[in-house]
């Protein structure tokens, strides 16, 4: 199965950042469509529940700054994937939601109030976060991840997207098999959104600080993210690189 790529130009000073540096998959199963319809219907039901409690963007400073970054980053965004211009991106905050940040096919995103408390993030930490999630939306991993799914389930590739997706949200013993990839998407996430976020304009040393914020005791069996220490190492062996493209800018900016 043909993984995801990463074009890595930055090495080479006379190129670096004078392009865009990714490339994303083509040979994914389901239609955008199919997906993106889901993972709205899913989001809505699940912003009316916590609107119907007053646990919805209540903290409309939070909600505002989270907004005003998401405008922010979506130039670099658009310029490494030209067709996420199409994405209607939408973020909201929630309280006792038990959420940390979370990224939905189709560019809806959820942001914890109590989460954000916790790290107390500069303004850059928090950009860089936003441009994790958003990541995961233009790399399309919802989709790769029922694509990849259909082979562990018995008749996979007849079965429909919602039919996998049911599977996936069900089977703890499919969750166990699909959690390499899981983690591998959660490192490419780390890898666009420290691309995307130095293009805008944000330190790249504050996505540093922003995963040692994030550094917990250790993996276990059930943690689908890699350890803190592999992100960590992914992001130190990016900074030279990432400091290259913010001091260059957006090509065209």
């Amino acid at each position: 199965m043909k993984r995801w790529l990463v074009i890595l130009l930055l090495a080479v000073p006379a190129v670096a950042g004078a392009q865009p540096l990714l490339d994303f998959r083509h040979d994914l199963a389901f239609l955008p469509a199919t997906v993106n319809a889901f993972a709205a219907h899913v989001y809505r039901e699940r912003i009316m529940r916590l609107a119907a409690a007053g646990d919805l963007d209540v903290d409309h400073a939070l909600l505002n700054h989270l907004r005003g970054l998401l405008a922010r980053l979506r130039p670099a965004v658009e310029y490494e994937r030209p067709a996420a211009a199409r994405i209607a991106w939408e973020v909201h905050v929630c309280r006792h939601c038990d959420e940390n940040a979370s990224a939905m096919a189709g560019g809806k995103l959820l942001v914890g109030e109590k989460f954000i408390k916790s790290i107390h993030p500069s303004d850059a930490e928090l950009a860089y976060l936003l441009a994790h999630e958003m990541a995961h939306v233009i790399a399309e991993h919802t989709r790769e991840f029922a694509t990849t799914a259909r082979y562990f389930v018995g008749m996979g590739l007849k079965r429909d997207y919602a039919d996998i997706q049911h599977e996936l949200d069900e089977s703890l013993s499919l969750q166990l098999r699909m959690a390499p990839l899981y983690k591998q998407q959660e490192l490419e996430a780390d890898y666009i959104g420290f691309i995307v976020g130095a293009r805008s304009g944000f330190a790249p040393r504050a996505m540093l600080s922003l995963l040692q914020k994030l550094h917990t005791d250790g993996p276990s069996l059930f943690d689908p993210h890699p350890s803190a220490e592999r992100r960590l190492q992914q992001a130190r062996a990016m900074l030279p690189a990432a400091e290259r493209l913010y001091a260059r800018g957006l090509p065209g900016h």
